[in-house]
């Protein structure tokens, strides 16, 4: 059943004296949980120039996508429960403009906390030469945001496994609180092929890390990306196009990892969000 929320807004004009026809502007899900994604989509009845979307502090351009104007909103797991509101802004190719809120209920979450014991070698790979030249290619792969959405509906979970570490869990490495665990670690057997979670291009393929060990991003389109961690091998070339359940690499234990598992992560607009939710995902 298709669960859609529309709301009807007073529009605040930039030209008082121009009457502006509101875009009817569609929320999903209005209130959503921590590590959700909130989709709003602009349906119009004439050509847009321009229309973007400001939550949590942050501004977020609507592009076209199959005839309206979307946006994916992520909800990122520390941010507090009770009312928030987003708020958006249009302008017409005529010139005629205005701006709407959104009032967004953000449910209750509550996250686990998880301590790890790592050997001297291991922490001291957190601090290497290399690992901000790792963080730097990899935050630039979640960076790139691509106008065509290249995935539809649910994506798949790319190995099956026991879920180790769960997203968003609190982790304390050798008893000192170090981050939010920003996907989901699923144990399997080394040498299990994983597959691409839905189809999209690869934006960053490289097996010399030596933190997240050999590391593979898919671009999904629309500021969406998988992450890889730790894999044994590495199958697709950046640039590549893959299709949804295609092989990409093998589980392993590359870089900083207590035993064989794939590190999973979804991301939004380079805000991590729970992979989870991408496996169920409303109609929108």
């Amino acid at each position: 059943m298709r669960s859609r929320l529309a709301f009807a807004f007073a529009v605040a004009l930039f030209l008082p004296s121009v009457a502006v026809a509101a875009p009817d502007i569609r929320v999903v899900p209005s209130s959503p949980r921590p590590g959700e994604v909130i989709f709003v989509t602009l349906h119009v009845g004439k050509e847009l120039t321009r229309a973007a979307c400001s939550w949590n502090r942050k501004s977020y351009s609507f592009l076209p996508d199959e005839g309206v104007y979307r946006v994916l909103l992520p909800v990122p797991a520390g941010l507090r429960a009770g009312g928030h509101h987003a708020t958006v802004y249009w302008r017409y190719a005529d010139g005629e403009c205005g701006k709407g809120t959104l009032p967004i209920q953000v449910k209750p979450r509550q996250f686990g906390v998880q301590r790890l014991k790592l050997s001297a070698s291991q922490e001291k790979k957190y601090d290497a030469p290399d690992t901000a030249r790792e963080y730097a290619l990899i935050g630039a792969a979640l960076d790139l945001v691509t106008e065509e959405r290249s995935w539809q509906g649910p994506f798949l979970m790319p190995v099956q496994g026991r879920i180790s570490t769960s997203y968003g869990l609190q982790r304390y490495v050798n008893g000192r609180f170090d981050y939010r665990h920003k996907g989901v670690d699923i144990a399997a057997p080394l040498g299990t092929p994983v597959k691409a979670a839905a189809a999209g291009v690869v934006s960053l393929a490289d097996a010399s890390f030596q933190l997240h060990g050999q590391t593979l991003i898919l671009d999904h389109g629309q500021g969406v990306s998988t992450l890889y961690l730790h894999l044994s091998e590495i199958h697709v070339a950046p640039g590549e196009s893959v299709a949804p359940g295609q092989s990409i690499g093998l589980v392993g234990e590359s870089g900083v990892a207590t035993g064989p598992h794939l590190h999973y992560g979804v991301y939004v607009y380079h805000e991590a969000v729970d992979p989870h939710y991408w496996t169920r995902l409303p109609e929108f």
